[in-house]
């Protein structure tokens, strides 16, 4: 009996041990490291061996604080191809993690996540080392960031935002940016180099109304000769294409051609009236937003507004070009995570107690 009594409470501990898996045995659970391989483009080999050193460094500087709970975490070091107009090469260090899920009775490691964080040298969420290319040239005419970092304990500091993780759902994203003592990587612009650059892309986008006009004024003086060779033994046919066809169409496209400096007049205005403006408000920092009224004017506006966008432009002065292309002259670190998630979230406040900022700021220029 007594031999009975013990199987039976040992089979009874190990049901009850399996049917313990619960949200708070996970966020004990210790969890686990996994390095996974990053891309590598076009590199010399010199830079890369100094940038895979960089990534060590930051991977130890990490590990060396921080323990995985309820997560296996994904790691390892990308290293951007180099471009003629960077004065440094853009390579990080980075973190994926993936939760642990209770399923029945087992822990199992989820295989998706959005949960990432990432130690950037010379790297940035928006385009600093170019000037704007494309449709942008033509609209705001600089590149754009859309929050202005605050310099805090001798780092910027990118508040909180909501973001994207797919399939619908919103988490948050919160940066650092640690630079040469009170420098930044980029320059803001100012509402007169902004208006400058407008009133040029106005110009522009004008002669390409007009050309596209004039190609299909062309156009239809090409079809009209061919008509009149289709239809010379049939003058009725011709006649009744003249009136029907062909002339309709050249008046509408000819009225266009006259009204296309018109359509644009508004907006040179705007921007006269505005070139207008003291020096001083005129030098001030550019935010800006399209004219819900005139798809061709923009409005000056704040941070606040959710709609306004940062202009931005390349700073060569910030960066020492005597050094390696390989060295960290600008660290960006950056952590997005789902806040309605109790994993992530503790993801998130255990991998930001290990970022030692002082650590960071002293690998610059090395």
């Amino acid at each position: 009996m007594k031999y009975t009594l013990l199987i039976f409470a040992f089979l009874y501990s190990l049901a009850s041990s399996a049917q313990d898996c619960t949200e708070e045995l996970i966020l004990q659970k210790p969890g686990f490291w996994k390095e996974t391989s990053g891309s590598i483009s076009g590199i010399a080999t010199a830079d890369l061996a100094r940038e895979k050193k960089v990534v060590a460094t930051l991977h130890a500087l990490i590990k060396s604080k921080y323990s995985p709970i309820g997560v296996k975490i994904d790691f390892g070091g990308a290293y951007n191809r180099p471009y003629p107009n960077m004065p440094a090469n853009s390579y990080y260090y980075h973190i994926m993690a993936f939760d642990f899920f209770c399923d029945g009775n087992t822990i199992k490691t989820d295989d998706e996540t959005s949960t990432t964080f990432q130690i950037s040298a010379n790297g940035f969420d928006a385009d600093i080392y170019d000037t704007a290319q494309g449709d942008r040239l033509l609209a705001e005419g600089f590149n754009v960031m859309h929050e202005i970092p605050v310099e805090k304990d001798g780092y910027w500091y990118f508040k909180e935002t909501d973001v994207g993780l797919g399939f619908g759902m919103k988490g948050k994203s919160e940066s650092w940016l640690i630079t040469y003592d009170g420098k930044l990587p980029y320059s803001y612009v100012t509402k007169k180099e902004f208006l400058e650059k407008r009133k040029q892309a106005l110009t522009t986008q004008m002669l390409m109304s007009a050309a596209g006009i004039k190609d299909n004024l062309k156009n239809i003086e090409i079809e009209k000769g061919y008509k009149e060779v289709e239809y010379k033994n049939d003058p009725e046919k011709l006649k009744k294409y003249m009136k029907m066809d062909y002339t309709d169409r050249k008046l509408r496209y000819e009225k266009l051609l006259s009204d296309n400096e018109k359509n644009y007049k508004q907006a040179f205005d705007k921007i006269e009236t505005q070139l207008k403006m003291s020096a001083e408000e005129l030098n001030q920092q550019a935010i800006v937003k399209q004219d819900p009224n005139d798809h061709l004017s923009y409005l000056f506006t704040d941070e606040i507004d959710a709609f306004g966008e940062i202009l931005i432009k390349p700073n060569p002065g910030y960066f020492n070009k005597k050094l390696p292309k390989s060295s960290p002259q600008f660290i960006w670190v950056n952590v997005i995570w789902n806040h309605n998630e109790p994993i992530a979230t503790k993801f998130r406040e255990e991998i930001m107690k290990a970022v030692d900022f002082a650590a960071l700021k002293n690998m610059l220029g090395k």
